[in-house]
Parts: structure tokens; C-alpha cells; sequence
């Protein structure tokens, strides 16, 4: 009997061993993610504190102008860093150790280094500004993503094969192929600002890029923009909204338009 009462009481201590134990490590795991999060939330908040922004960017540059736009319009503190890329100040060891790419922009977070302008500008608006111009849902997201891939994959990369070639002095004239081929580019962002912006009725970060490329265009006047009314209206109203544009952007597009047009010989 005695016996068997030790083993009941082995059962219930046991049993009771087992559900205290439980409880505890529920208890301990509810305790430790709630101070993991807070522990996070205070690194986060601290890594914002102590991190200073920097952009390391050409002005005449139009990825450099549309993270440049992108600080301003977020209200974000950060400090910029001209790179005199024409006299190669992006293939010092100092800058290749940053961006083995010898490319601009650069935007550094700390000990955070991206070396692509739109990766930057979507990282900005995530880290330090959640919002609509760049929104957490990801079926908004993969619209505003697929603006940014048609810029720098067919209207930034269009206009560039017309302009590029030229300011480095390859040649004096754009083939007129380029130029139709940028026409065509052209008359497919026309259509996407028809409602007043790339997607529909409210601003977001493909705007910001969108409008690097076009002020761009605007400077070098080799191309008639006249017919694209949609785009002109949208520029018109782009300018109006980005603080401080003349700055971050109006005076780098320019220069760009000064560069080409020194090398430019029209038919």
C-alpha cells in the first residue's frame, strides 16, 4: 500500500511539476518576448538617435537628386557629401571601400551602406517615415516597385542612351532610333500620370524617381516634350510639392543639361 501511495504521490507531484513548469516557461517566454521587443524598440530608437544620414551624391547626378528629394520630402536630418565624380573622386580606395561600384549615390545609416538609389529611397521611407509613399500593404508595394523597375529599365535607361553618350564625348549627335525609342518611353509615362501622379491620385516614391529622369530631359531640350501634356501638368505640380527642389534637384538637372548641351551639336 505503501508503495502504491508513492507512486500516486510521485504521479501527482509529478503531474503538478510538470503544469508549475509549464506555466513558468509560458510565463518566461510572454516575459522574455516582451523584453526582447522592448530591448529592440530601444535599439531602434537609439540607432536613430546616434546614426547621422549621409548622402554621398553627384548634383547633376538624377538617381542622386531623387534620394535627395526623397530626404527632403521626408523632413529627414542628414548630411550631404558632393562627389566630384568627374574628377574621379569615386575610384579613391576611401570611396571604393564603400562602393567597390565607383557608382552615385551612396546613402549611409550608420553602419548601414546602400549603393542603389532606389533600394535607398525605399529603405528611407520604411526605416524612418512608414507612409503612403511607400505603404506596408504589399500589393501597393509591388505597383510602386514596378514604376521603379520601368524608370531605371526602360525611361531612365532610354533617356540615358540618348544623353550619356554625349556628355562623355563619344558623340555630338543622338541617333534618331534613341530618340523614337524615348518617345515611346515617354508616351507610356504620359499615360501613367494621367489621374495626376505615376499611381492614381497620391504622390509616392516613384514620383520622386520619375521626376530625376524627367527634369533631366527638361534641361537638355533635345527632344520636344510638348506633346506629353499629362507629364508636363504632373512635373508642374511635382515641383511644387518637393521642399526645397530648386536645391535637391533644379540646379543638379542644369548643370546635367549644361554638360550635355556643351557636347551636343543639333542636326
Amino acid at each position: 500500500a505503501s508503495k502504491k501511495h508513492a507512486v500516486r504521490c510521485s504521479k501527482r507531484d509529478f503531474t503538478k511539476l510538470v503544469v508549475i513548469t509549464d506555466v513558468q516557461n509560458i510565463l518566461y517566454l510572454f516575459i522574455s518576448r516582451d523584453t526582447l521587443c522592448k530591448e529592440s524598440k530601444t535599439q531602434q530608437r537609439n540607432h536613430t538617435a546616434m546614426s547621422i544620414l549621409e548622402l554621398h551624391a553627384f548634383p547633376a547626378s538624377p538617381p542622386s537628386r531623387a534620394v535627395h528629394m526623397a530626404l527632403d520630402l521626408l523632413g529627414l536630418e542628414y548630411k550631404y557629401v558632393e562627389v566630384a565624380v568627374l574628377d574621379g573622386a569615386t575610384r579613391t580606395p576611401e570611396y571604393l571601400s564603400m562602393n567597390p561600384q565607383h557608382t552615385v549615390p551612396v546613402l549611409t545609416d550608420g553602419n548601414l551602406v546602400i549603393t542603389e538609389s532606389r533600394a535607398a529611397m525605399t529603405y528611407l521611407v520604411s526605416q524612418h517615415k512608414p507612409g503612403q509613399l511607400y505603404p506596408a500593404c504589399a500589393k501597393k508595394r509591388s505597383q510602386i516597385d514596378q514604376r521603379l523597375y520601368f524608370n531605371i529599365g526602360t525611361f531612365y535607361q532610354r533617356m540615358g542612351d540618348c544623353v550619356y553618350p554625349v556628355c562623355f564625348g563619344k558623340t555630338k549627335t543622338v541617333p534618331e532610333e534613341k530618340k523614337e525609342a524615348l518617345k515611346e518611353a515617354l508616351m507610356w509615362t504620359n499615360q501613367m500620370v494621367s489621374c495626376g501622379y505615376v499611381l492614381g491620385n497620391s504622390m509616392t516614391i516613384a514620383d520622386v524617381d520619375f521626376l530625376a529622369t524627367y527634369s533631366t530631359l527638361e534641361a537638355c531640350d533635345f527632344i520636344n516634350l510638348a506633346p506629353y501634356k499629362n507629364l508636363k501638368v504632373w512635373a508642374a505640380t511635382m515641383k511644387q510639392q518637393i521642399p526645397k527642389y530648386s536645391e535637391n534637384c533644379g540646379k543638379g538637372a542644369a548643370g546635367f543639361g549644361d554638360w550635355f548641351n556643351g557636347n551636343y551639336s543639333k542636326e
